[in-house]
């Protein structure tokens, strides 16, 4: 007899209790078939080693013959527990981040030319690349065809285009600007199109890092070994390309960009195609510290794997390359504290930064740098670096992890404005940076309280921890508030009853499932001023309900305002989904705006509003959950204010319509409030 007696499944180090009889001994095979654990049958019990898969134990006679045979099977899976649990739950909201946006767990992109296909996290190398660092341990799919990719389609003088996009038969602007320097090229029989953005100049180092770290997920050697003069390449195209080489300097050269990213100053937009471009001939480069700590750890990460292939001669060049680096940046690029944002080649063209200096500018690669091999001191001075900031910082900041601070004052445009993602976001690209230089180098209760305040972000948005987040919160201005009568408009109760002998609906007509629990009277909600009516006080007739040919509801229904106003906030609701209607703002000079009014944008439905409505990655810009409540039958009703900006704050508003579209969907509007 021979039985596993405590389970058939396990996972790594836990111990099976074996029942045998009549035999001299067993042995315990892993899934790869190895040998890991033998010993006399009367012990009857060992722990798991070995590689995953299906383990089989052989009973043996006196002889070494094979009597029985069972198996059970191991497995497992990446986890983190820890006693406070705080941790397990940062890594918990981080993959449910990463996955929310990857459609879930193992799925991935793909493409496919050339008889071969390619699987990807993201058709952008650098996304792909830093999306790998965290999806290797839970992804079940194989990652070498990512690097494959990029390696495949490498320009002849060893350039890595960055991103891989299906064909357009419309022309877009990257194939006007992009064509210039060869940085787009088609593939796969035109199906496909490999881009390079050509400002960028971390693409060579994101793809020895891609290469580096897929090989320590995977371990196949020999895969890594017949990718390595692919590497070799593009070092030498990062180091003698004029679009990314600094002679001045002996670095690796860019334009002037916010950091990593390709958002590039008006001033030297002006002199190119545009955003993301550059031309030898017009553009002023500079050196950017994060390139080059990138190219110089990536130097080292081809020294190890050039080892391990045997090649120990060529490691010892690239050993001594990243380390010349690295000192000729410190000698241009450190100023005691941290590393200059941008050091110009030419320091006598001048940028319009609107008062911001840029040589006092804390930029995100500094939080890179740590872990890119940096002298230990340096990066000392980087940790007290953002712990001054973290002391200096707006008080409505979120936190010390800047994409760059302080933010430039203008330059940059609309997506970055001043405290606006890049240009003074909060990322958690820096906060998961800086909390591991932290561990590497000394801080550990520093860089343990930045995980922990990550976390409260996790909290906040249900799971989903974001990328960035305003940096500072804009100041609230002074406001004054002027409600909208209501009173004589409203034809539908609160309650679920109505007044049917007075032709007043109830409630959507559920009976108790109504919406009587709303406080009534002058209620601030959100900061907001609402003078919600009382059925009691006037005739059972408590908010506006607009329904398509209902009877007891309104089609559209006209309200007088006679005043100006910059903004309209409409307390509202809805059953049913879609398009509701539109509001229609009528001036005094006869002219008139139109407004569609959408589920998911302006406003959401009163039975179970959505949770995103407070959080999570998808959330309405212009519209808030306002109340929530409970009624007799359900405790998870809600009503929700939009604000509304006026495009003519100038102009007297006559009146405000609201029009119910030819839809199932019912509108409930409670309040309206004009705002200076």
């Amino acid at each position: 007899m021979l039985q596993i007696s405590n389970g058939q499944h396990f996972e790594p180090l836990d111990e099976v209790q074996l029942a045998c009889e009549k035999g001299a001994s067993f042995e315990v095979r892993d899934g790869k078939g190895r040998v890991y654990h033998s010993a006399a049958s009367s012990e009857g019990a060992f722990k798991i080693g070995g590689a995953l898969g299906t383990h089989v134990v052989f009973l043996k006679d006196e002889a070494g013959q094979v009597i029985a045979e069972t198996s059970f099977q191991v497995q497992c899976e990446s986890k983190v527990e820890d006693e406070s649990g705080i941790v397990e739950s940062l890594l918990d909201s981080l993959r449910y981040t990463l996955e929310s946006w990857l459609d879930g767990v193992g799925n991935d992109f793909t493409s496919r030319f050339n008889k071969k296909t390619y699987r990807y996290f993201v058709c952008w190398l650098r996304d792909h690349v830093h999306t790998l660092k965290g999806q290797k341990y839970f992804y079940t799919g194989e990652l070498k065809t990512a690097i494959e990719l990029y390696a495949d389609t490498q320009r002849e003088d060893g350039m890595i285009y960055d991103r891989i996009g299906s064909a357009n038969p419309n022309p877009t602007w990257r194939d006007y600007t992009f064509r210039e320097g060869d940085f787009i090229k088609a593939v796969g029989n035109g199906r496909y199109r490999m881009e390079r953005i050509p400002v960028e100049n971390d693409v060579e180092f994101l793809f020895l890092e891609g290469l580096y770290y897929t090989w320590k997920a995977n371990g196949d050697d020999a895969w890594m070994a017949g990718l390595l003069d692919h590497a070799k390449k593009s070092i030498d195209y990062a180091t003698s390309d004029p679009y990314r080489w600094s002679e001045k300097f002996k670095l690796l050269k860019r334009g002037y960009t916010i950091d990593t990213w390709d958002f590039m100053h008006h001033d030297d937009t002006k002199l190119t195609k545009g955003n993301n471009c550059v031309d030898l001939a017009n553009t002023t480069f500079g050196v950017m510290h994060g390139d080059n700590t990138g190219l110089a750890v990536g130097c080292e990460y081809l020294a190890e794997m050039l080892r391990v292939a045997d090649r120990t001669d060529e490691a010892e060049t690239y050993d001594k390359m990243g380390k010349e680096l690295r000192e000729r940046l410190y000698d241009v690029a450190w100023n005691g504290e941290f590393f200059t944002h941008h050091v110009s080649e030419n320091p006598g063209f001048k940028r319009d930064f609107g008062g911001t200096n840029p040589d006092e500018q804390v930029s995100l690669s500094n939080a890179y740098d740590l872990n890119r091999n940096i002298d230990h001191d340096k990066c000392v001075n980087i940790i007290k670096t953002y712990q001054r900031i973290r002391d200096e910082m707006p008080e409505s900041s979120p936190g010390e992890f800047y994409q760059i601070y302080p933010p430039f004052e203008n330059g940059y445009g609309k997506e970055n404005g001043k405290w606006h993602y890049m240009n003074g976001g909060v990322g958690t690209i820096v906060a998961g940076e800086l909390a591991h230089g932290a561990f590497e180098h000394g801080y550990e209760s520093y860089g343990f309280d930045i995980l922990k305040r990550v976390k409260g972000w996790g909290d906040k948005y249900n799971d989903f921890i974001p990328v960035a987040l305003r940096g500072c919160a804009p100041e609230n201005p002074v406001r004054s508030f002027e409600s909208i009568d209501l009173l004589p408009y409203c034809n539908v109760d609160t309650y679920g009853a109505g007044d049917p002998a007075n032709g007043v609906k109830g409630w959507t007509d559920e009976g108790d499932n109504d919406f009587h629990m709303i406080p009534t009277g002058l209620q601030e909600l959100l900061e907001i001023p609402f003078e919600i009516v009382d059925p009691a006080q006037n005739k059972r007739k408590a908010v506006i309900g607009l329904a398509h040919q209902t009877d007891g509801y309104a089609q559209s229904v006209d309200i007088p305002v006679a005043k100006k106003a910059q903004s309209l906030y409409i307390l509202h609701t809805c059953a049913g989904g879609g398009l509701v209607g539109h509001m229609q703002v009528q001036y005094a000079d006869g002219s008139e705006v139109v407004q569609y009014v959408n589920t998911g944008r302006e406003l959401n439905g009163w039975f179970l509003p959505a949770h995103e409505w407070h959080s999570g990655p998808k959330w309405s810009p212009i519209a808030c959950l306002a109340w929530q409540g409970a009624n007799k039958v359900f405790d998870n009703l809600g009503v929700f204010a939009w604000g509304w900006n006026n495009p003519h704050p100038e102009k007297e508003i006559a009146q405000v319509s609201f029009v119910k579209a030819a839809t199932a969907a019912k509108w409930f509007v409670f309040s309206i409030t004009a705002s200076d």
